[in-house]
């Protein structure tokens, strides 16, 4: 009796909140006023288990230290991968191939070391999948470069401008239209034929009668899904260091999909339940995870809202500490330049994502979700930094086309790495430049070729006779979208530079860029299509899919052969015309077409700069364009 006592009087000492969980469970109802958390006894430099607070968050920032250095490490690999394409594609003047070339490379040596070593998928997922989905989450910012950079010489007239915006929309809706018909029909087709649909759905077959013979122990998700915030398998940068949700997840708006490129858990789909909705606090305006840790630790709302916004108080502080500074010491503005990009690209996420999340509009889904979109990062990041480069202009006396230039000359790390290699006596650092914007443009190189990452995610439906499909029909839309877009460019009144910007106008910016140049084509005018076309597939995809009926949140047990022909032939479509951003967005509501719209955006994309900037290819382009122009 007396050691019973005196354990019980041990445990109210040492653990009061299971002491009076125990006398709550005798006396059920009795003491449900009482709180369950008793008051810490450690003071108030300690939580609830008497660490310290100082120890807690000290490990917690060591940890995002740890993973921001593991995404420097995964951005340098992949630029030495590039660098080492780019040597062996220097002598065919094909440099430009590096990136794809490098996601390929990513996606096989992936794929053997699967087949080698069972394990490799589990090591990926919890080890270098969180510093892929971060460096994805923010490509975005290499695309507003090109539009930055844009000089005055480069600016059209009105009637040129009009002609541009009118062949844009005339090529969107046409190919938009004949990629999606055109894919349907041929695959419907090709599945007609008996061999091939025996080899195609063979699987799929075996796999339902063995549904029908025995339960299946996946987890089937439910025909409707609920709004939920859907974190990153590894949330240690999504989760803390970006804030990661998606906006389609915003919880006020039921089964919405707005944006985005920018915020990418782009595994491929799997069957596991989204976690519930993140809620907003209606007392506070606060997500109920962050209200919720906050309580915990005994946190005022501020803190609890600083931890959301303090990457854009970070980079408001090292603009003015850092940046400011050293460009008024030593006339270097490529920090200056760097904070306010960092800057301008986080508030702009931040202010997407708010209003998403925000009680504005909710009686209005469709609205909300339209002008969410609208609020697109890319835009209005670009937006603000050429606002930012008039009044450097302005505040300096420097040109703008100066302060252009330096922000972003064009220069790559493996551009000055090969010279270094090369020609080490004659190398000097301070002859190479590389801006903010280069360095902007440098991870939109890394995020294509992680792509091989992603690949290699949803490599069960790559591996099928959709992906076969994907392969040889983007190879096919690729040449007949080179020479129609700029032969139609030329009937619309273009003249040449910008009919040739047409030739690559939905292929990502790693690739058009290169290839545009190679054929003597307006680089600004093909910046400015890449993103629009982009910015157009965000616009139309909410609406669209869902009356296509498009899987999403469908599950990983849906093996190879099982996708439709209309769930295909949208993947292609968004792959050949929406590119990178386009396909991003189908990553982020976790859609089956995702993977072949992917591939479809790789293959179409180097068939492009094949068919547009190699020989004997880009000669036959060019006598088509000059006996055209003649006969016209």
């Amino acid at each position: 009796m007396v050691a019973s006592n005196s354990a019980r009087f041990t445990i109210f000492l040492t653990h009061p909140q299971k002491w009076l969980r125990g006398i709550r469970n005798k006396a059920s109802g009795v003491f449900d006023h009482l709180p369950l958390q008793m008051p810490s006894t450690y003071g108030p430099g300690y939580d609830h288990d008497g660490n310290s607070r100082r120890i807690t968050y000290g490990a917690a920032v060591a940890k995002k230290v740890v993973e921001l250095l593991g995404v420097v490490g995964v951005y340098l690999i992949s630029q030495v991968l590039t660098w080492c394409f780019v040597l062996v594609f220097r002598l065919h003047r094909l440099q430009f191939l590096s990136t794809i070339f490098g996601m390929i490379m990513v996606f096989f040596v992936m794929l053997v070391c699967q087949l080698v070593w069972q394990s490799t998928d589990a090591l990926y997922r919890h080890h270098i999948k969180s510093k892929v989905d971060f460096i994805n989450s923010n490509i975005g910012i290499g695309f507003t470069v090109p539009l930055i950079a844009i000089s005055f010489t480069s600016i059209l007239d009105a009637g040129g401008i009009g002609r541009i915006i009118g062949n844009f929309l005339t090529t969107n809706v046409m190919f938009w239209i004949l990629v999606f018909l055109l894919s349907w029909a041929a695959f419907v087709g090709v599945t007609r034929i008996p061999v091939m649909k025996a080899s195609c759905f063979h699987r799929r077959h075996v796999d339902l009668e063995n549904r029908s013979g025995q339960p299946s122990t996946a987890i089937a998700a439910p025909d409707v899904l609920p709004p939920a915030s859907r974190h990153s398998g590894s949330t240690t940068l999504n989760g803390t260091m970006t804030e990661y949700n998606t906006d389609k997840d915003a919880g006020s708006i039921p089964n919405s999909r707005t944006v985005s490129v920018y915020f990418t858990d782009s595994d491929c789909p799997n069957t596991t339940l989204p976690p519930p909705a993140v809620d907003l606090d209606p007392e506070r305006g606060l997500p109920n995870n962050a209200r919720v840790d906050g309580e915990n630790h005994g946190e005022p709302a501020w803190i609890a809202w600083m931890k959301v916004l303090y990457p854009i108080v970070l980079s408001g502080f090292l603009f003015l500490a850092v940046g400011l500074p050293v460009f008024v010491a030593s006339g270097d503005d490529r920090l200056l330049d760097g904070c306010m990009l960092w800057f301008a690209w986080i508030s702009t996420t931040r202010l997407q994502r708010a209003f998403a999340r925000s009680k504005f509009l909710v009686e209005s889904p469709s609205f909300k979700r339209t002008i969410t979109t609208l609020l697109n990062p890319v835009v209005f990041t670009t937006l603000a930094m050429l606002a930012y480069t008039r009044a450097k202009s302005a505040a300096t006396g420097e040109d703008v086309d100066e302060i252009s230039y330096k922000f972003s000359c064009g220069t790559s790390l493996s551009g000055i790495w090969t010279e270094m290699a090369l020609e080490p006596g004659s190398f000097r650092p301070g002859n190479y430049w590389f801006g903010a914007g280069d360095a902007a443009v440098s991870l939109l190189e890394c995020g294509i070729v992680v792509w091989g990452f992603k690949l290699f995610e949803c490599r069960h439906q790559l591996h099928s006779c959709q992906g076969l499909f994907v392969v040889v029909v983007s190879f096919f839309m690729a040449g007949v979208n080179v020479f129609l877009s700029v032969l139609l460019s030329i009937a619309m009144g273009l003249r040449t530079p910008e009919a040739y910007a047409f030739a690559t106008r939905s292929t990502t910016l790693a690739l058009s860029r290169p290839a545009t140049l190679v054929l003597g084509g307006n680089t600004v005018v093909n910046a400015a299509l890449v993103v629009s076309n982009g910015v157009l597939a965000q616009l139309i995809l909410p609406f669209l899919l869902p009356k296509l009926k498009i899987d999403t949140h469908a599950g990983d047990d849906k093996e190879k052969g099982s996708d439709s022909a209309v769930t295909v032939a949208a993947g292609m479509a968004v792959g050949i015309n929406g590119a990178a951003m386009g396909v991003s967005y189908l990553y982020d509501i976790k859609s089956r077409a995702a993977s072949y719209a992917a591939l479809s955006m790789t293959v179409f994309g180097v068939m492009t700069v094949v068919f547009a900037a190699v020989e004997p290819f880009s000669m036959l382009l060019t006598e088509l364009v000059s006996r055209y122009e003649a006969w016209l």
